[in-house]
């Protein structure tokens, strides 16, 4: 059979998505030696707005896979094409656009919100990255239980301790130790939430920071005024979007892991960090748990005192920062980019066959 897959998010600023489909890739081409690719990319990097992402995935793809005769086509992060003729897959990685509608724009909202979840009734199967995306599917999407397969997510290997430490780029002026926050900024993200815990751990810790690397999403300007209000701009350090190696470097150095979200439909940063031997504090809701497990020390995300007490056991206790971080380890290794693949293999044939 011929597969298909849109490797549209794979081009320029890469984030989740990104990220997922690149390994996806990687790990279908070394395994799978039967079956031929075809893999849908743009001319440009440019991040897509809404209207060119609707004209992307409606009438480039579906005449471009009409063009090369693709008998499965992969649409692993945005809509389905509606007049594509062959049976198609969806990965839905949550519902976020749904339960938050008031977290983003007007414009993306209609087409995340309203139109991505109409054309999800065209796919033949669907992939969804947890358990819990999969409970939100059932109920919210009305999709039936059977037609869906959970296939978790996984860190790379190059996530691994650093063996000699490295130093951080000059750029950011970030000093030690600092604790750490991976994603883009938005409100689901918590980050208001995040900043007034900080401001109340180094009342009594001053010597740490923190630091927040991702670009900027949808109403960031809110935490940043949060920041001036409570008198820590030198403590909290904003590096936008950085390079994977930046990436690595933040992590391998990192005295903590902070993950205070609302709402994941996995959550790759927290298993980067527990791969990185970074001890992890992070929201105890969503697909969050099913990740982080006992490997970390889960918190409500609405607990500030909670968070506060979770953060100073981290700085306070060496030992069971220790244990945290061994079991990490354990906890990280349960997840593979290989398995993902061979998974989704299997959902390939499965739905070619049907």
């Amino acid at each position: 059979m011929k597969i298909g897959i849109d490797v549209q998010t794979t081009q320029g600023q890469k984030t989740g998505f990104g990220f997922y489909v690149e390994n996806l890739v990687k790990e279908l081409k070394s395994i799978d030696r039967k079956n031929k690719y075809f893999y849908f990319a743009p001319k440009t990097e440019a991040d897509f707005s809404m209207p060119k992402r609707f004209l992307w995935d409606q009438i480039s793809i579906p005449l471009s896979a009409y063009k090369n005769r693709v008998d499965i086509f992969h649409q692993p992060c945005f809509s389905l094409p509606l007049i594509f003729r062959g049976k198609v897959i969806a990965t839905i990685h949550d519902l976020i656009a749904i339960k938050f509608p008031r977290d983003i724009p007007f414009f993306s909202r209609q087409f995340f919100s309203r139109w991505m979840p109409f054309s999800y009734r065209k796919a033949d199967h669907v992939i969804c990255t947890s358990l819990h995306t999969k409970q939100d599917l059932i109920a919210i999407a009305k999709i039936p239980a059977n037609k869906i397969s959970v296939i978790p997510l996984a860190a790379n290997d190059n996530f691994k301790p650093a063996r000699i430490k490295s130093l951080l780029p000059k750029k950011f002026k970030i000093e030690y130790p600092y604790f750490l926050h991976v994603g883009t900024l938005n409100p689901r993200k918590n980050l208001i939430f995040l900043v007034e815990v900080f401001a109340e751990v180094v009342k009594k810790h001053p010597d740490h920071q923190l630091v927040l690397t991702g670009k900027k999403g949808w109403y960031f300007e809110a935490l940043f005024e949060k920041i001036k209000e409570l008198g820590i701009v030198q403590k909290v350090i904003f590096t936008d979007y950085i390079s994977e190696d930046e990436k690595l470097s933040l992590y391998q150095n990192a005295f903590g892991f902070l993950f205070p979200s609302i709402y994941e439909g996995f959550g790759l940063p927290p298993l980067e960090a527990m791969k990185c031997g970074v001890p992890v504090v992070a929201s105890d809701v969503s697909s969050i748990p099913e990740v982080v497990s006992d490997a970390g020390i889960l918190v409500s995300p609405l607990d500030k005192a909670g968070w506060v007490s979770a953060v100073e056991q981290l700085i306070e206790k060496p030992q069971y920062r220790q244990n945290l971080i061994m079991k990490g380890f354990q906890q990280a290794d349960k997840f593979s980019w290989r398995h993902t693949a061979e998974q989704t293999l299997a959902i390939y044939e499965k739905v070619f066959k049907q």
